[in-house]
């Protein structure tokens, strides 16, 4: 993948810290501007300071789950793609990040790989 992705901006949201150091490090040598949030409210501050292209979210924060965040993220026909991350990987979880309007899932553990996949799948 080559770094043409300078502007674009993608926020994490997941409370495990050695999360979001792994896939921001991986998405800023992939060129991206990526940005961590550790609790749904922290999330939702973040999108309402600012649009981001993508949004990696973990389905289980301390305080809520990650689909709670997903209408805050697709509010008003907003262009940003959703990337659901879980440790719990099963078709009921995958089927209702569907439903609920995420664009991809993608299961812990994952690999730099995976991230590429998910990026090349949502077109971001």
């Amino acid at each position: 993948m080559t770094n043409i992705n300078t502007n674009k901006r993608v926020l994490i949201v997941d409370d495990e810290a050695d999360i979001c150091l792994l896939l921001s490090g991986l998405l800023r040598r992939l060129g991206y501007q990526p940005t961590c949030a550790h609790f749904l409210e922290e999330g939702k501050k973040c999108i309402y300071k600012q649009q981001f292209d993508a949004v990696f979210l973990d389905l289980n924060l301390p305080d809520g789950l990650g689909f709670d965040l997903l209408p805050v993220i697709k509010q008003e026909g907003a262009p940003t793609k959703v990337v659901m991350i879980s440790a719990f990987d099963g078709m009921a979880e995958r089927k209702r990040a569907s439903e609920q309007g995420a664009d991809y899932f993608m299961g812990k553990p994952f690999s730099r790989r995976t991230v590429e996949q998910a990026l090349q799948f949502i077109q971001v």
